[in-house]
């Protein structure tokens, strides 16, 4: 779910989910929670970035990348399933934990948030059904280029913090293959690849990038 999501949610409910959350902050390269955990809370970004990471036995792939008032994943919650990835922070993040018994009373008190939840799910996997319909039989350059859009558009601003290594966790991409594709974006001036971020310097030129 992105921020936008999160921000249609009335400040009243809001405030009716705050009181009976707890707040930690937790610092870059922590893992908020194992792939196969059984979920034990409901946890909102308030601050800060996490990756979902998904692990075989032979490859790391990033799932999704989530940015301040995303859930982190309550469909897990909803289905009463284990966690199908891991939650890592990629930089120093503020949580919001509301207890799954603690949930349930509050389904109970205020099911108009409840439904609102569900709602809000149902449209990010609509969100990330389209994703994965906007990247299919496109080429390398096409989906680096998409991812790019992306992120700075979730993020509001021109500058993706990201790692080759994580763009091609991503994509299911080799790392040599997103960083020619950067070569050539940068070659281009469209982006500048400075330590462990990527600036998107002409966001037009990016768009053209992508079939119409």
């Amino acid at each position: 779910m992105a921020r936008a999501d999160f921000e249609r949610l009335p400040e009243d409910d809001l405030g009716a989910l705050r009181p009976f959350a707890t707040r930690r902050t937790y610092s870059a390269g922590t893992t908020l929670f194992h792939q196969g955990d059984r979920p034990r809370a409901l946890l909102v970004l308030e601050q800060g970035e996490v990756e979902l990471v998904y692990r075989t036995s032979s490859e790391r792939l990033v799932v999704q990348i989530l940015y301040a008032g995303s859930s982190v994943d309550h469909l897990a919650i909803l289905r009463d399933t284990p966690y199908p990835y891991s939650a890592v922070t990629l930089s120093e993040v503020t949580v919001l934990s509301v207890r799954l018994d603690t949930l349930r009373t509050l389904e109970q008190l205020f099911p108009e948030i409840a439904f609102r939840w569900v709602g809000l799910l149902a449209h990010a996997l609509d969100r990330a059904h389209q994703r994965l319909l906007e990247l299919a039989g496109r080429s390398a350059l096409e989906r680096v280029s998409h991812l790019l859009l992306h992120e700075a558009a979730e993020r509001d601003e021109p500058v993706v913090e990201l790692t080759q290594e994580e763009l091609a966790a991503t994509l299911a991409l080799s790392r040599q293959t997103v960083s020619g594709a950067l070569q050539v974006l940068a070659q281009e001036h469209v982006i500048k690849q400075e330590r462990r971020r990527i600036r998107v310097l002409d966001l037009e030129k990016l768009r053209a990038r992508l079939p119409s």
